[in-house]
């Protein structure tokens, strides 16, 4: 007896199907934009205090979704228009361009390197540090899709520096509680014009881990 042969499904009316018959994604878009927007103004606002632990954790998460999960959907689009009808892409402009607005504000307001008398300054550096790391990912993939390749000296080279940042930091964070090393002694190496106060070059190893993660993203 001959099988039935499954019928197709019939396309569905993405009005129907996602939240307030908004296009897929547009609510994580907002989201995203909320919880970005109120970093910056948190960062213009109070640079001397820091991004609370929760706002900081829950900013990173949306960037892994935004510039590592998202990156891979968009090669299979949900049917319907773009997130709140932006152009693909936008929100992660948005995301990228306000990040790098706000530093160049704090920058000019010499508040951008003095990490000891503005700590939620350290937020926005491991943001730039993943941010720059997903610019240099975008322009390799660039390059790639023209036919050229990659000379794998540039991947070990990231490579290296990534886990050498890696393996620096977790010494200097042991080091912090059990001193092999005293502090004062790694903290002379720092050049003079960047002020990290008492927490160290922790900061910049960590942005450095960062960006190996986007740039692989």
């Amino acid at each position: 007896m001959p099988h039935d042969t499954p019928r197709p499904m019939a396309p569905v009316d993405w009005r129907t199907v996602h939240a307030l018959g908004l296009p897929a994604g547009s609510i994580r878009a907002v989201l995203a934009i909320l919880v970005f927007g109120t970093v910056w103004a948190l960062l213009l606002v109070r640079p001397t205090a820091e991004i609370p632990d929760h706002l900081r954790d829950l900013l990173f998460i949306i960037m892994g979704h935004y510039f590592a999960t998202r990156h891979r959907a968009a090669e299979d689009p949900e049917p319907g228009p773009p997130p709140l009808f932006l152009p693909r892409g936008s929100v992660r402009l948005i995301l990228i361009a306000g990040s790098i607005a706000v530093a160049v504000l704090l920058f000019r307001h010499g508040q951008l390197t003095a990490l000891d008398r503005n700590p939620a300054v350290v937020t926005l550096l491991l943001v730039g540090g993943f941010l720059l790391g997903v610019a240099m990912n975008a322009a390799m993939s660039w390059w790639r899709n023209r036919g050229h390749r990659t000379p794998r000296i540039v991947e070990d080279v990231r490579a290296i520096v990534s886990l050498a940042a890696a393996g620096l930091l977790i010494f200097l964070v042991w080091n912090r509680l059990q001193p092999l090393v005293p502090p004062g002694e790694i903290d002379q190496l720092i050049p003079p014009g960047i002020h990290l106060g008492h927490l160290g070059p922790e900061q910049i190893l960590a942005a450095v881990v960062g960006f190996y993660f986007g740039s692989r993203s």
